[in-house]
């Protein structure tokens, strides 16, 4: 080992650090004492500032390099530097008063303030006891910062710090944050902290989170990952209160690989009882997935005993072309959902997936065939009023190919498909589809017409059912549509700002013969909604077991405005109809009937940005029979910056869903809005009122706040929605959010994204 000195007049460093943890701070030392408050025009951008160097690059491999106003002492032996003193050694700088340095032992002596940096991180104090080879020492009344390549700052203090070898420290009364330099609005405060870089791992013992000089939580042991990075440990509990009481969750962490790991998460409801779940999840090149499970027994609530529920999903890639999977998801009884979850959540569960399922692709005879192949079978929850609806076959199994070539300017396209159809309480049987195609396209600058044939053929192997004989018939149809298209352009001005506005008239054919097919069972078929969209379809059936007779001309005319700058949409408006040459129809039960008139309903909409702040979103369907509207609904939104947004809907429908299974007249206005009081105070809200009901279905109300440093936030909404006829939920969340660190409570994220329009999260609008 060699040592360079050097006489050299340098200006005093302050402050240096090392690569900590997210550490503690000491009561002695505030995390906001040497610099500016953040958000302040001067606001430093280190707690710490980064030591000087000598400006000679870093010393030769083992050598220590001194710089320093006076030195004196015996070379090789031990030596004092006194007056901006620098020592160097590989990526180590210490900037002191001064030192004294023994050279045999490579052991430093600094004070009476001093600043050590190791690479990206940096330590101050008052006096330091180091020996430079093997990294260990003492430091007292000291500060700490780091900063990692994503931006996750820690920061901290403590009135005693000791490093145990290259990346291993513990402190003792200390204190720390993830906060901006000058910020101390939250710490974790604890009697000790052991931090290893070479194991990710911290462990704080007598630690308490502290909010605005209050402590909120104590714990007597936790450990955390030092960079952010996935460790075994506690995870930071929930507590949530509603219509079940106070729940709180306390959720356990297993890293038990790089690529799989296990959560348990005991969760107490106050009303109902202890429930034991765990989530696990696996990684691997070929596959991946996650399984979950979760146990309430004897619930004291309701009158169902063990509550459960299970789900699991996993993708496999078996080779280049095949890959398969499994979607299963299950529980205990049909209130489950209404019990543990909320409105949106019950509505999109009510005929749970079991599956599993194979996708093949590959070339065959110079076309691409792609091939699917599942077994599928629900489980369909009953409404509050027990009724099941219309559940579903079970597909045992389906096997489905496509087959689609291109021969000069015509597309060809083969599909076919078999299913075995099983149920309970129906029809059950087979059934094979062939649907061979052909079409082709004519593009020209002004616009397009693209003429499709088809044949639609389908047999059937039906069983005996209710006193009917098995039996076995086919159906074939022919298909013919003609779809086209103009474009027309021009320039347009509005408010001070170009645009390029189009026209754009569409004609679309169809024509398919008239085939009763009342004695064909629906095994997948449903009737699509009359939309816009749907004008431009052959047949409005989804599935194959029926197919709607046409012969009707749809009229179209759309019209874009694009910015003539960017080429952005901005505003797209329609309105279109359909004129039938015959009045022949089949209906969802398969019987042939006439329609009440030689054309369609009436179908128009807008939508997109008005200005740059307005939003227009409505939609009309016009029942030209009756003279009034089917339905429709109209939706204005101001949003002229994020987490600044306010507005209203309204819709109407004749005849559709109030309640789960419920139908009748649906008038209902909601109006909602997320707008900031002050520049770190936002309120939120929403408010659903059904005129047909006379009773509001929906309440939200809440504020969200975010310190003026950006490092801690906190979100407190409350929420009553009627999820029946007779019944309602009540929620309340509650979060504080530390930045980089964890939370504390309930999220209520995504109910606000769902009930609000337009909704941000206000930390990214803090973070803007």
């Amino acid at each position: 080992m060699s040592c360079f000195f050097r006489l050299s007049p340098m200006a005093a460093a302050v402050v240096a650090g090392l690569s900590l943890p997210s550490a503690l701070l000491a009561e002695p030392l505030s995390l906001a004492a040497d610099g500016a408050a953040c958000h302040q025009p001067n606001a430093p951008k280190h707690m710490i500032a980064p030591a000087q160097t000598s400006g000679e690059g870093e010393p030769p491999e083992d050598a220590t390099r001194v710089n320093a106003d006076r030195v004196i002492g015996q070379s090789d032996v031990r030596v004092r530097a006194e007056g901006d003193v620098v020592v160097e050694r590989g990526n180590q700088v210490l900037n002191a008063q001064w030192i004294d340095y023994n050279q045999a032992q490579d052991t430093v002596r600094a004070g009476n303030r001093f600043t050590l940096e190791q690479g990206a991180g940096r330590v101050s104090g008052e006096n330091l006891r180091y020996k430079m080879d093997t990294r260990q020492g003492e430091a007292t009344n000291a500060r700490f910062e780091a900063e990692s390549r994503d931006g996750r700052r820690l920061q901290g203090t403590s009135q005693t710090l000791r490093m145990d070898g290259e990346n291993r420290y513990r402190l003792e009364n200390g204190r720390f944050n993830t906060c901006n330099p000058g910020d101390e609005s939250w710490y974790i405060r604890a009697k000790s902290i052991e931090a290893d870089y070479a194991s990710n791992i911290g462990v704080a013992r007598d630690a308490s989170l502290v909010v605005g000089g209050v402590p909120l939580f104590y714990t007597p042991w936790i450990d955390f990952p030092l960079n952010g990075n996935r460790k075994s440990g506690l995870l930071v509990p929930t507590l949530k209160a509603g219509s079940d009481g106070v729940e709180v969750t306390v959720p356990y962490y297993f890293n038990l690989a790089p690529n799989y790991d296990l959560t348990l998460t005991p969760k107490l409801y106050s009303r109902r009882g202890l429930q034991l779940a765990g989530q696990f999840r696996y990684l691997q090149p070929k596959y991946q997935g996650d399984i979950s499970l979760a146990v309430l027994p004897k619930d004291q609530l309701s009158s169902h005993d063990t509550r459960s529920q299970v789900d699991w999903k996993h993708q496999h890639q078996f080779s280049r072309s095949l890959s398969g999977g499994i979607d299963f998801h299950q529980v205990s009884d049909d209130d489950y959902y209404r019990d543990f979850y909320n409105r949106t959540d019950i509505a999109t569960n009510v005929n749970l997936n079991r599956q599993a399922w194979l996708s093949h692709q590959t070339e065959l005879w110079g076309g691409s065939l792609n091939s699917y192949a599942t077994v599928q079978k629900y489980q369909t929850l009953a409404n509050a009023d027990g009724y099941k609806g219309d559940q579903p076959y079970a597909l045992l199994p389906r096997l489905s190919s496509q087959w689609q070539k291109r021969f000069g300017i015509a597309s060809f396209q083969l599909f076919g498909q078999y299913t075995n159809f099983r149920h309970d309480s129906k029809q059950e049987g087979s059934r094979l589809v062939l649907n061979p195609s052909i079409s082709t396209e004519f593009n020209r600058e002004w616009g397009y017409i693209r003429p499709k044939a088809a044949l639609h053929a389908t047999y059937y192997d039906l069983e005996s059912f209710n006193g009917q004989q098995a039996r076995r018939f086919s159906r074939v149809l022919p298909i013919f549509s003609v779809d086209s298209g103009m474009t027309f352009e021009r320039p347009a001005s509005w408010r001070g700002r170009d645009y390029v506005q189009t026209l754009e008239p569409r004609l679309f054919y169809t024509y398919i013969p008239t085939k009763e097919q009342n004695d064909i069972p629906l095994f997948d078929t449903s009737e699509n909604g009359f939309s816009y969209d749907q004008l431009f379809r052959e047949n409005r059936f989804a599935g194959h077991d029926r197919i709607n007779a046409a012969n009707f001309l749809t009229m179209a005319v759309q019209t874009r405005l694009y910015d003539a700058k960017n080429g952005e949409e901005r505003l797209s408006a329609g309105i279109g109809q359909r004129l039938y040459f015959t009045r022949d129809d089949v209906l969802l039960d398969g019987s042939r009937v006439q329609r009440r008139s030689g054309h369609s309903d009436l179908l128009a909409f807008a939508h997109g940005r008005v200005t740059d702040s307005v939003w227009l979103n409505s939609e009309v369907h016009y029942d030209t029979s009756q003279n009034a509207a089917a339905k429709y609904n109209l939706g204005l939104r101001y949003s002229p910056e994020p987490g600044k947004t306010v507005g209203a809907r309204y819709q109407y429908r004749r005849r559709g869903e109030i309640y789960d299974d419920v139908y009748g007249k649906v008038r209902q206005a909601d109006v909602y809005f997320q707008w900031p009081v002050r520049r770190n105070l936002y309120l939120v809200g929403r408010h659903s009122y059904s005129f047909s009901e006379h009773k509001p279905v929906e309440h939200l109300l809440g504020m969200e706040y975010v310190s003026n440093c950006g490092c801690w936030s906190l979100s407190a909404v409350g929420q009553h929605y009627v999820n029946g006829v007779n019944s309602s939920k009540n929620a309340f969340f509650l979060q504080l959010r530390l930045r980089d660190l964890s939370s504390l409570g309930n999220n209520p994220f995504e109910q606000l994204r769902q009930s609000i329009p337009g909704y941000t999260n206000i930390d990214e609008v803090m973070r803007k």
